[in-house]
């Protein structure tokens, strides 16, 4: 079984392209009803994949959460593909110990590029077009290669992943940081002269987080900081405070998994 969460259509498009190579496995997507609530009855297979993006160097929360509600076959060996912008820092160790955690085991652990889409903070924005386009022209060879390698059974214990400089700072000290400080939906802004209330934010928020309050979008706490919701508007009307003002969005995931 293949088990993704995506925000933005990076990850979900990784996961599309994995079930094309590992035939018989079947996708569940956290998202929308599922929530990262995982089924209750126990899951049978003996392969996981989890495919999931990187955030702050570090696994979405909820990844944490599914793993931790996950009921599945003890003997299964599970495997990690994380999109990213650049690099993952410690994040696999990170899963790793997660998944141990829980009783499972954790054999290959990867990473794959993709268009960059935080855009929160000072100094992140999306990629270039021409970056971007080269990034997703690659994903394709390189979800093969790691298929490849899990097909062989001998991904035990890999760590296939860009690590970047400094991966304990990023993700032992930054990591925790930004789960504390940057994960606040209160800071999402909307410019009603260009909110056009069509509801997309709040359709395609994968945890159901958005609502319309008097046609405007209002958040819940329940947010996993994807920026669904900033990158699918369609007039930029949602920012977040004062940094995405001069920002790029991310739309070409339109064409990526038709979703």
């Amino acid at each position: 079984m293949i088990i993704c969460f995506s925000g933005t259509g990076n990850s979900l498009a990784v996961a599309m392209e994995v079930k094309k190579h590992l035939v018989g496995h079947s996708l569940l997507r956290l998202d929308h009803i599922n929530a990262a609530m995982m089924p209750a009855r126990p899951i049978d297979d003996n392969e996981i994949i989890w495919v999931f993006p990187t955030y702050s160097w570090g696994m979405p929360p909820v990844i944490k959460q599914a793993i931790e509600v996950f009921k599945g076959n003890p003997d299964a060996v599970h495997h990690m593909i994380t999109t990213c912008g650049d690099d993952v820092g410690n994040c696999a160790s990170q899963w790793r110990k997660t998944i141990k955690r829980y009783g499972y085991k954790p054999f290959g652990a990867f990473s794959v590029q993709m268009p960059n889409t935080y855009v929160n903070m000072k100094g992140f924005d999306v990629d270039s077009t021409e970056i971007e386009k080269k990034k997703i022209d690659s994903m394709p060879g390189r979800v093969k290669q790691i298929c490849d390698i899990i097909k062989s059974g001998k991904s035990h214990k890999i760590n296939d992943v860009v690590k970047g400089s400094w991966p304990w700072v990023k993700t032992a000290l930054i990591y925790p940081w930004f789960m504390r400080y940057e994960m606040n939906p209160a800071n999402f802004r909307v410019d009603k002269s260009r909110c056009t209330s069509c509801g997309l934010c709040s359709e395609r928020c994968p945890l159901d987080n958005i609502i319309l309050s008097d046609t405007y979008p209002r958040w819940d706490n329940n947010c996993t900081m994807c920026l669904r919701c900033y990158h699918h508007c369609p007039t930029k009307a949602i920012g977040y405070l004062d940094k995405t003002k001069e920002k790029g969005q991310y739309t070409r995931y339109r064409n990526l998994v038709k979703d």
